[in-house]
């Protein structure tokens, strides 16, 4: 389980603070102050459960045990901080994850496990190295999808911005370049 503090909220002009979804729960403690003069919210933490796992790469195993009914839609693999591709890069079969290529001596890798409750779907692209576009769920923001190009994770209207079921990079993907645009849970 993850826990984030926050000592003080200082939203710009625009800036929506949503704090969970439909249907969660959110306790806010006494002591906590709205001061809508300035828009500043102070003095409250707010827990987010996710699992995960760890190990450390040898250079030669490829194969790592990870939690069960797990599938390569519902993990988020991390090697030394770089995200890696589904299916390109890992596959999982029961509770085995297996790298297409073993990770390096005293690599880190970390496996974020998406909750199981289909909160999440996937979309796969290929970029081409022209098109700066492509067409995604219709419904969507830049904060509630995560944008993986070649293994890097997009920074949001910095890197993309996303105008109706229209996803635009800031520059065009490379040719070839395996795209991977993960849906958040709307409420």
């Amino acid at each position: 389980m993850s826990k984030i503090e926050v000592d003080q909220v200082d939203p710009q002009s625009g800036t929506t603070l949503t704090l969970g979804t439909t249907g969660d729960t959110v306790v806010i403690p006494s002591g906590v102050t709205l001061d809508a003069s300035n828009a500043t919210l102070t003095g409250f933490s707010y827990t987010l459960s996710y699992s995960s796992g760890t190990a450390t790469g040898d250079g030669t195993e490829d194969d790592f045990t990870i939690s069960s009914g797990r599938t390569v839609n519902d993990v988020l693999v991390f090697v030394n901080g770089f995200q890696l591709t589904p299916t390109t890069d890992y596959t999982i079969s029961g509770t085995t994850l297996t790298f297409q290529t073993a990770p390096a001596n005293n690599a880190e890798i970390t496996f974020r496990y998406l909750p199981l409750n289909g909160a999440y779907t996937h979309a796969n692209f290929t970029g081409d190295g022209v098109a700066t576009t492509i067409t995604i769920d219709s419904g969507r923001a830049v904060a509630d999808i995560l944008v993986v190009v070649n293994g890097l994770t997009l920074v949001p209207t910095d890197d993309y911005t996303i105008s109706g079921t229209t996803l635009t990079f800031a520059t065009a993907p490379a040719n070839l370049a395996e795209i991977t645009v993960r849906y958040l849970r709307l409420s």
